[in-house]
């Protein structure tokens, strides 16, 4: 399953191709973006502790960002912590595993996380199997569950127009809107997987697969309105099994990764494109606009769009032998993460300043 070990996508992908040798966009003379970065990857993970990895990132400016997964590290005494930490925390200088703990049901959890979304340093949102709100050192724990009367409910993306206005989705069709500390469970209509929610102004886009491979048709693209959900069509997308990522500057540009990777100028456009530019699942998708977008990939391709063309800095980023689930940007800072394996499978994080 995708929300164990991402990179096992990659295994059974294609290897990359090289965009360099193959742009794909308008002719020259569009407005670009640097393709000048300078990266730093990260690991954590005790060798004999357990596999370690991470799902999502928010990225709240250059001093400050939340990664969420699982991370297994040793203890004082040197021996294997038994508890995971959930999460790591960005300074600007140190990324700091932590273990956020919170209330639950009686007990005291240090719950699975697998989405994060971050209005400012104190305006935090992460997401699994509880959702947390918080301002980095105290939480406010939300049983969405026994909130919803959604018994079936696991959320592992979420994203919103305000701290109060907030969307969450997940595995097995799961969709929930929270307002203002009212708790609605959206009917979407399908048991598939969603893995990704992303909105600009009042256009909501959500992508889901089939995390259970049990009914063998392509992925599904949803549009999002209020506490509705509708399924829009893909044809002539004809994917293999799923979509991973969505994101879109409205009217312009709209990008869905997974099997492949796809784009179109507008949602009433007859046709999406094919973007040949890796032969890998991609699991990530974000951008600060139509001339400045990122793509990542289960087998560790990191992938800018300046405008112009299309480049690969898979060489330049350190990853070996492990792939992204998923990439944060904002301004010229971007975040990748997931896990590499050299070894023993370790989180993995790569911090890309654009020069």
């Amino acid at each position: 399953m995708k929300y164990v070990l991402p990179v096992l996508i990659g295994l059974l992908a294609l290897s990359g191709m090289d965009c360099r040798k193959n742009p794909v966009g308008p002719p020259s003379g569009a407005d670009t973006t640097s393709n000048s970065f300078t990266f730093q990857t990260y690991t954590f993970g005790a060798a004999n502790a357990g596999s370690s990895y991470l799902q999502d990132v928010a990225v709240i400016n250059d001093t400050d960002a939340w990664a969420v997964g699982t991370v297994y590290l040793d203890s004082a005494d040197g021996a294997p912590d038994p508890f995971p930490y959930n999460a790591v925390h960005w300074d600007g200088t140190n990324w700091t595993p932590e273990q956020i703990r919170v209330p639950f049901r009686g007990n005291t959890i240090i719950p699975p996380l697998y989405g994060a979304f971050a209005f400012s340093p104190t305006e935090v949102w992460l997401c699994g199997d509880v959702a947390l709100y918080g301002n980095g050192t105290t939480w406010t724990t939300y049983d969405v569950r026994l909130l919803t009367g959604y018994d079936s409910l696991f959320v592992t993306k979420c994203w919103g127009t305000n701290p109060s206005n907030m969307y969450f989705c997940g595995m097995n069709g799961s969709l929930v809107h929270y307002v203002s500390g009212s708790w609605t469970k959206i009917t979407s209509g399908t048991d598939l997987s969603f893995d990704d929610i992303y909105g600009s102004g009042d256009e909501i886009l959500a992508v889901a697969y089939d995390a259970a491979e049990i009914h063998g048709y392509s992925g599904a693209l949803y549009s999002i309105s209020g506490n509705t959900a509708t399924e829009l069509s893909i044809y002539p997308l004809q994917l293999p099994s799923a979509l991973y990522g969505v994101w879109f500057v409205p009217n312009q540009r709209y990008y869905l990764v997974g099997e492949g990777v796809y784009e179109k100028s507008s949602l009433s456009d007859s046709t999406w494109t094919t973007l040949p530019i890796t032969g890998a699942a991609t699991t990530g998708v974000r951008g600060n606009g139509t001339n400045d977008v990122y793509v990542v990939s289960s087998t560790g391709d990191f992938l800018h769009w300046n405008g112009e063309r299309w480049k690969s800095f898979r060489a330049e980023t350190g990853l070996s032998g492990g792939g992204y689930s998923m990439v944060g940007v904002n301004g010229k800072l971007v975040i990748a993460v997931g896990s590499t394996n050299s070894g023993i499978t370790q989180a993995a994080i790569t911090v890309a300043r654009r020069n």
